[in-house]
This record gives structure tokens, sequence and C-alpha cells, in this order.
């Protein structure tokens, strides 16, 4: 059985695209690739590609990652300029190099010898994008995370973001970290976080999801009892949590999502649930 499953109601049209492809019985990397492509190319989407929010310079730099639950191999790409799909060079840092993440000019250099297309800043930035940077507004730092299993029993888990808007240039998150942001094993599941990526990497929320459904639990039962310990690790800590959200899916296929604030949502298909979005219910209030 295939099943996909990703964050926010944006990532809609990703699930869409990555079903067409696993309902042929095509391969998750290939799935999850597509899917996350048509999020980086939507203006629409202000938190991920093109239209992103930009740095506090006013530059608009990516990051993305893959995860291949298979081989454990990964790949990611974090500051990346000039190029529409940092999930493409992401996957081909995992299956052309030995190494597992390539920053700024050395992960562009990269993708151009890869023969990755290239655009201009120019064409990526999008007007809201730049009113936005000019007000000075820190507005969101949503990321598309997607997991997914294929006919074969591979699981794959991929990210893509601009990140926090007005971030200090260089700053990375979440996403592209392994274990933080992305973490996949196939025969055991898969998860993806997003909300403020500080948070999400010093509770390493990813990692322990999956490591919650190898112990047994069931992927909504892993997934909060994640979200509510990093959220009061925090607080137990002197720290106030931001947002705080993860989607997960073990190895039957079965999904789940958890998060510590109103509005979350993600998006989700398999042979017997058509695509969908839902809403989710925090199991504890960040602002409460």
């Amino acid at each position: 059985m295939w099943s996909f499953v990703s964050t926010w109601h944006f990532s809609a049209q990703a699930t869409q695209a990555g079903m067409e492809i696993l309902e042929k019985g095509g391969d998750a990397m290939d799935a999850a690739e597509a899917g996350i492509r048509l999020v980086e190319s939507d203006p629409e989407v202000e938190t991920v590609g093109k239209g992103g929010f930009l740095n506090a310079k006013g530059e608009l730099e990516l990051d993305a990652a893959v995860m291949d639950g298979n081989t454990l191999k990964t790949g990611a790409v974090c500051g990346v300029r000039g190029f529409e799909h940092p999930v493409t060079i992401a996957r081909a840092v995992m299956e052309r190099t030995r190494h597992n993440i390539l920053i700024g000019t050395g992960a562009e250099e990269f993708a151009r010898e890869m023969g990755i297309e290239e655009c201009g800043m120019e064409a990526l930035i999008a007007p809201n994008a730049v009113e936005v940077w000019k007000q000075n507004l820190g507005l969101g730092h949503d990321t598309i995370g997607a997991v997914v299993l294929d006919e074969t029993g591979k699981m794959v888990a991929a990210t893509s973001t601009s990140g926090a808007s007005m971030k200090v240039p260089g700053r990375v998150g979440d996403s592209p970290i392994i274990g933080s942001g992305f973490y996949v094993e196939s025969g055991v599941g898969g998860a993806v976080a997003t909300g403020l990526g500080e948070d999400i990497m010093r509770t390493c929320c990813s990692f322990r999801t999956v490591d919650l459904m190898r112990a047994g639990l069931s992927p909504q039962a892993a997934v909060e009892q994640v979200v509510r310990t990093a959220h009061e690790t925090i607080v137990k800590h002197g720290g106030k949590p931001d947002c705080i959200a993860l989607v997960c899916m073990n190895a039957q296929g079965e999904w789940g999502a958890a998060c510590n604030h109103q509005g979350f949502t993600y998006a989700c298909a398999n042979p017997d649930c058509p695509p969908k979005v839902v809403e989710v219910t925090p199991i504890i209030d960040k602002d409460a």
C-alpha cells in the first residue's frame, strides 16, 4: 500500500501529484520530489520556494532536504540563492556525493555542475515578499514536509522552506537538519516538522517521533508525546515555546499529526482515502 502525508493546506497540490505517481507503482522519492517542486513553484505560498519570505537583507535563501528510508542516505542544502527547486539539489547531494549537507555558494556551484536549472533572483522574489520585508514584518516560518510510502515499502521524507521571515542572513532552521526537521527509516516510519526551527532543533522532534514508533507507539500517540514533551521541556528550562508541529507515518501507512498552536493543517492520501486537508486540534496551546 502507498501513502502520502504532508504539512499545511498548501501541500494539497503536492499530495495530489505524489498520489498520481504512487498509484502507478512509482517510487516514493520521485513522488515526494514532484510534489514539493509544485509548491516551490507556487508564488502564492509565502514560506517555500518562489515567492518565499526574505531575510533581513531582502534576499531569498532556500533550504531543503530529502532522506531515503531504505539506505538512511540523506541530502540537504542550506541558504541556496537563485534556484527555484532546492529539493532537487538536495536529492542530487544525496545521490551524487558522499556528503549530507551543502551550503550557500558551494551548494549553488554543485547545482550548476549537475545541470540543475538556475534562474535570476528577480524571478524568485514576489512583490508581496518585498512588501513584507519593507515593513519589517516577521510573519512566518512554515515548511512543506512530506513523508511518503510506496508499494515496495520504501519510505522517504522531504522538506523545503524559505525559513523564517526577516531571518539573519545565513540562518538555518530545522528543515534541512536530519533528526530535527525530518527523519525516516523504512520498516519503521518517518516524521517531518514545521514551526520555529530553533525550538524544533533543540528538542530533536522528528527522530524522537520515529523512535517512539519503533518502540511500538501508534503514529498519533508518538507525535503527541513528542510535541507535548518538546513544549514542556522548553518551559521547564525557562523558555517560551513558539510553534511546534509534526506529521508522521508508520510503515503501515498510518499517519498522525500534533501541534502546540492553532491553525495547523496537513494533507494526506492513500488508496482508501482520497486527498484531503485536515485541521489539527492543538494538544497544548503555546498561547494559553
